[in-house]
């Protein structure tokens, strides 16, 4: 299933297509279990403990990445706000600016202890975010899960679509928004590994460009095709 939410301030859409059907059943040996139906990423929701705000826990260390407090940013989000209904009280930024087009940041998750689902093709994964960005700016960003084998060599991705800002529901008071956006599809045989990147990239030429993010999240379910 491929889905797409936008959820901010009161306004509510969903727009979804095809369909995955959930296994039956749970012959499952305990180690596979127990990297099924829960966030794998770590320090998804931006709120583990940190001594530098550029140092963020679980994710790759880059210029232009940081953690940052909801209100502590001016014209981002006012004090007492969040990005989103589920989101608390800090959240990610990718910055960059002048020659520079695109910035991403990513973790690696070894799902080896699944490699006998997976190899049999059933498992699903799904990707999540709250990405957002200034309002009407030129800045876009995606998140994308890639599958490797052991030895590193990709066999695909999921991707969710990148988002257009003037489409962003401002923040009750701020310059921001932020939109869930969704993605799933089936783990190809032979994955061991998945690599989870966030991905901004300008949309224009201000040399100023700011992406955010909240909530990443990515989750592996047992599942099938649904027949046809």
């Amino acid at each position: 299933m491929r889905i797409l939410r936008v959820l901010l301030a009161g306004v509510v859409g969903l727009l979804s297509c095809g369909g995955w059907v959930q296994a039956r059943g749970s012959s499952l040996p305990a180690n596979a279990l127990s990297i099924f139906n829960h966030n794998l990423l770590v320090n998804g929701n931006a709120e583990a403990s940190y001594d530098d705000s550029k140092q963020v826990p679980g994710w790759q260390s880059i210029e232009g990445f940081s953690v940052d407090k909801y209100g502590s940013v001016g014209s981002e989000w006012d004090y007492g706000l969040s990005g989103c209904p589920s989101c608390k009280d800090y959240y990610l930024r990718l910055e960059f600016e002048g020659s520079v087009h695109e910035l991403s940041t990513s973790q690696k998750v070894n799902i080896a202890v699944a490699a006998s689902q997976v190899d049999a093709g059933e498992v699903k994964a799904t990707i999540s975010a709250y990405l957002g960005a200034f309002i009407g700016a030129d800045t876009s960003s995606e998140i994308i899960a890639v599958y490797q084998d052991a030895s590193g060599k990709e066999l695909g991705r999921t991707a969710t679509q990148q988002y257009n800002t003037n489409t962003l529901a401002k923040a009750e008071k701020g310059s921001t928004g932020l939109i869930l956006c969704e993605a799933s599809g089936m783990v190809p045989v032979g994955t061991r590994t998945i690599v989870y990147i966030w991905k901004a990239e300008a949309t224009g030429e201000s040399n100023n460009y700011l992406a955010l993010g909240d909530n990443f999240s990515l989750k592996l379910s047992p599942s099938v095709p649904e027949a046809h």
